[in-house]
C-alpha cells in the first residue's frame, strides 16, 4: 500500500514538474507495478516497454503466423523487435497500407467466421491488430526513407560487377518444342501403361500419314496447358523439363519428324521447332538482375547500420 501511494505521489509530482522524471527507469518500474504491466524491459525515448507489451506482441505474432510454438530464441528476437519498433520515429509517416495488409491476412482464412475465431483465440482485437499493422508499415516506410539514398546503384557499379562476374551470366541452351502427351506416370497400372503405349503408336501412324500435328494435339493430347496451343511448350531450358525429355529434345533438328518417347510422366510425340544455343549475356540484358542484387546487399548493410544507430538511442534496463 505504501509503495503504491509513493508511486502515485511520484507520478503526480512528475506530472507537475514536467517530463523530467519520465527519463528515470524507476518511475516506469513503479508505474508498471501499479498498472500490472510487469517488469520494465527497456526505456526508449522516455517510453517504457514492459513484459505485458512483449506478451501482447507475442500473441499478435502467433495469430499472424498461425502458430503458437515460438521458442525462447524467437521470443527474445520478438522482444528486440518490439524495442526497435519503439525507437522508430514513425509518427511523421502517414500510411493507409494497413487496410491492404489486413485484407491479405484475412484472405488466409476461409471466411470471416474463421478469421474472427482465430482472433478471439489469440486474444488480439481487430483494433489492436490494425494498429500493430499500421505501426509496422510506418516503421518500414520510415526505414526506406532513411536509407533510400544509400541503396542507389550507379551504372559504374553495375559495369564493374558485370566485368568481375561475367562468367556467371550465360544463357543456357533454350529449345522450343511441341508435343502430344498421354499421361502414364510411374506406378500406373500395367493395363493403363499398355493402353497409352498403344495409343501413342496410333498417333505416330496418323502423323506419318500426314495429319496436322497442331490439330491432332488439340484433340488427343492430355496436356491441358499446351493442347490449346497445338502442343506448343514455348522455349525452355534444361531446368524446366524432365531430364529424359530435354535430352531427347537436344538430339532433334528443328522441324524434323517427331520423336516418340516415354518419360516418367507418360508418352510423348515430341517435335522441336526452334533452338537458341547457349551464349554469354550482354550487360544490358543482366543490368536489372545486377542492380537488384547490389541494391539488396546495400540495403542489408544500411539497415544494419541504422539499427545500430537506433540501439544507441535506446536505454536498455533489462538485458
Amino acid at each position: 500500500m505504501k509503495k503504491a501511494l509513493l508511486a502515485l505521489i511520484t507520478i503526480g509530482a512528475g506530472a507537475l514538474i514536467g517530463d523530467g522524471l519520465v527519463r528515470f527507469p524507476v518511475v516506469h518500474q513503479v508505474a508498471g507495478y501499479i498498472f500490472q504491466r510487469g517488469k520494465l524491459i527497456a526505456l526508449v525515448r522516455q517510453s517504457g516497454v514492459f513484459e505485458a507489451d512483449v506478451r501482447a506482441r507475442l500473441r499478435e505474432k502467433q495469430f499472424c503466423a498461425a502458430r503458437e510454438d515460438f521458442g525462447e530464441a524467437e521470443s527474445v528476437a520478438l522482444r528486440d523487435e518490439l524495442i526497435a519498433s519503439e525507437a522508430l520515429p514513425t509518427n511523421a509517416v502517414k500510411t493507409n497500407g494497413s487496410d491492404r495488409v489486413l485484407a491479405a491476412l484475412r484472405n488466409q482464412f476461409a471466411d470471416d467466421h474463421q478469421f474472427r475465431a482465430a482472433q478471439h483465440h489469440s486474444g488480439v482485437s481487430q483494433r489492436t491488430l490494425r494498429r500493430t499493422l499500421a505501426d509496422t508499415i510506418r516503421g518500414e516506410e520510415w526505414i526506406e526513407n532513411q536509407i533510400a539514398s544509400q541503396i542507389a546503384v550507379s551504372d559504374a557499379e553495375v559495369q564493374k560487377y558485370f566485368e568481375q562476374h561475367q562468367a556467371e551470366f550465360k544463357q543456357p541452351t533454350r529449345i522450343r518444342a511441341r508435343h502430344i502427351f498421354l499421361a502414364a506416370p510411374e506406378g500406373s497400372a500395367p493395363e493403363v501403361t499398355q493402353a497409352k503405349q498403344q495409343a501413342i503408336l496410333d498417333i505416330a501412324v496418323r502423323l506419318g500419314r500426314g495429319e496436322d500435328f497442331t490439330e491432332l494435339a488439340a484433340v488427343v493430347s492430355e496436356d491441358e496447358a499446351s493442347k490449346t496451343r497445338g502442343g506448343d511448350l514455348g522455349f525452355f531450358a534444361a531446368n524446366r523439363m524432365p531430364a529424359e525429355f530435354f535430352e531427347a529434345a537436344e538430339q532433334l533438328i528443328p522441324n524434323a519428324p517427331p520423336r516418340f518417347l516415354q518419360s516418367h510422366l507418360g508418352f510423348h510425340a515430341l517435335q522441336v521447332t526452334d533452338v537458341h544455343p547457349a551464349r554469354p549475356l550482354a550487360l544490358a540484358e543482366v543490368t536489372p538482375e545486377i542492380t537488384a542484387l547490389m541494391a539488396a546487399e546495400k540495403r542489408r548493410t544500411a539497415v544494419a547500420a541504422l539499427e545500430s544507430d537506433l540501439a544507441r538511442c535506446t536505454r536498455f534496463v533489462v538485458k
